[in-house]
């Protein structure tokens, strides 16, 4: 073996059967990395410095070495006895019950402890006590009493995971997990310096990430986001400060806050982070969601779904439109016939409603009468959801997509590569639930609302323009099941960019319901957008 051979081309070593320039020089290169950027970068380096320490340990082996306690990994801790039951999995069933696992295994069989792993098994049993107090399950926060001496007894665990060999580190790795997992969220302070040592972030989102992970790395990504939220400078900082506030939103409240950013707050926090929610004041929420909304506080109201200070400008100047008409009817001295009924004002503040819907779906460029310019069909279908009792504007787009979906039935060339791209921009948005694509290749857009990029939705209401001038989305197609081939080139390119293994893009090509069909779509749809022409048009209308 040379020095150019893996594992050590990837650790920058020659070959060696130390253990700890192995280490070393993984330490080296994972300094030199961001293993939440660079997961893939992260899981090779892994694999490189688990093959190293493996081909170390069998040269070990060609000699026989004296037992100082070094192989047994925490003693008791390591031991496959249900008594100590520490690093075990446990069944699904009970997975996040939370009990503290037992303390000690047997006595007579148990291997002797070194120094170290005394220090480590002393640690251990401080964790469970601070995370079990009394010896019972708490959801109450720790004191800070408590916080110092879990993290006392972090650092220490940590410290022998990265002295010790691979079997006890991940043993470590897989036993803090679990216990985190099951005690949260009493363990949440101690989840982020855990991450830094042993990189669970890098596993989220992977095919082989452990369950307590995914439950760890979802609270990981909360408490980030609840952290950056709160700073003046992220996007949905104002949405979020509104929201925590008590009271219930009045019209003011309503013009300083942009309702597509309380809406994208709602969405994703509850799709990603409910716990979050806890947060935000219930009463609050619930005058932006429209719950009891007709309590006087302006036609700009949650329950009809206004785009915040755009449609209250839109509706101000109708109504004074109206008004100015009425009063110069009264007391202007004419016979009445310049003068507005309030049939009239109404019909006004109805055009006004038609056109933020309109913008709403199209941008801010495109009223209603330009609509029925391009689409006269269209245009009446969109005026009878807006006209539909307890009607939202976001209720209003999500039909429009549907629309938009089963336009390819009819679409010719340039009508199904514009929908292709809106396809892909709306997995590229819902991809992180497995849920929300689900029910978005089934069509379904309203359950879980999309939450776009501001550049994605405005990419969404250029294409969306595409469509209506194309006089698509007023088509009554209905999708058509049926069967399409994917050239060879295309399965390639998707395949390389997805990440997928070439039998789990197989297994999602056969199955529409496999848990990788979502990413596998977006992939295949950023090949084909590449050169659409050179595919069958049966694939452009499949996907």
């Amino acid at each position: 073996m040379t020095s150019t051979a893996f594992p050590w081309s990837r650790l920058g070593i020659d070959p060696t059967q130390d253990k700890a320039t192995i280490r070393k020089a993984y330490a080296d290169v994972l300094r030199a990395i961001n293993p939440d950027e660079d997961i893939a970068g992260f899981a090779e380096l892994r694999r490189a410095r688990d093959h190293a320490l493996w081909l170390a340990a069998q040269a070990e082996q060609a000699a026989p070495v004296e037992d100082d306690g070094e192989m047994h990994g925490l003693g008791t801790l390591d031991d496959d006895d249900d008594g100590a039951g520490l690093w075990n999995d446990g069944e699904a069933d009970d997975r996040w019950n939370a009990a503290p696992p037992s303390q000690a295994g047997p006595v007579d069989t148990a291997p002797e402890l070194n120094e170290a792993q005394q220090r480590a098994q002393a640690a251990w049993n401080t964790m469970l006590g601070v995370l079990f107090p009394g010896g019972e399950a708490s959801d109450d926060a720790v004191t800070h009493e408590e916080l110092d001496e879990g993290r006392a007894a972090l650092d220490v665990l940590v410290r022998r995971a990265e002295e010790s060999d691979i079997e006890e580190h991940d043993a470590l790795d897989s036993a803090l997990a679990e216990l985190f997992a099951r005690t949260w969220p009493r363990s949440a302070p101690f989840v982020e310096p855990a991450n830094a040592a042993f990189h669970w972030i890098g596993e989220s989102g992977t095919l082989d990430e452990r369950y307590a992970l995914r439950f760890l790395n979802d609270r990981l990504k909360g408490m980030r986001f609840h952290e950056k939220v709160q700073r003046p400078e992220h996007p949905l900082h104002k949405a979020w400060t509104e929201l925590s506030r008590p009271g219930r939103a009045g019209l003011l409240d309503r013009l300083r806050v942009k309702r597509l950013d309380v809406h994208k707050l709602l969405v994703g926090i509850r799709e990603r982070y409910p716990e979050l929610e806890t947060f935000l004041d219930p009463e609050r929420v619930a005058s932006w969601e429209g719950q009891g909304a007709a309590s006087g506080e302006g036609y700009g109201s949650a329950r009809k779904g206004f785009s915040g200070a755009l449609m209250f400008v839109l509706l101000f100047f109708a109504l004074m439109r109206g008004l100015g008409a009425l009063v110069g009817s009264d007391g202007g001295g004419s016979d009445g016939k310049d003068g507005a009924s309030s049939a009239e004002v109404a019909a006004q503040l109805k055009s006004a409603e038609y056109d933020v819907a309109a913008m709403h779906v199209f941008g801010n460029d495109l009223r209603m009468d330009a609509v029925k310019a391009a689409d006269a069909v269209f245009a009446a279908d969109l005026r009878k959801l807006v006209d539909t009792a307890g009607f939202s504007h976001d209720g209003v787009l999500a039909s429009v997509r549907a629309k938009a979906l089963r336009s390819g039935e009819v679409a010719d060339f340039d009508g199904l590569v514009a929908r292709g791209e809106l396809r892909r921009i709306w997995l590229a948005a819902a991809r992180q639930s497995p849920e929300q694509c689900r029910r978005l290749m089934e069509g379904d857009f309203l359950t879980t609302p999309l939450s776009l990029s501001p550049e994605a939705r405005k990419r969404e209401q250029a294409l969306m323009k595409r469509l209506l001038d194309a006089k698509l989305l007023s088509s009554s197609a209905r999708a058509q099941g049926g069967t399409f081939s994917v050239p060879g080139w295309v399965i390639d390119r998707a395949t390389a960019a997805s990440g997928l293994k070439p039998d789990v893009v197989s297994a999602a090509l056969r199955d529409p319901a496999h848990p990788a069909r979502c990413a596998l779509e977006y992939a295949l749809l950023g090949a084909i957008l590449e050169e659409p022409g050179k595919v069958p048009v049966e694939l452009l209308r499949g996907l």
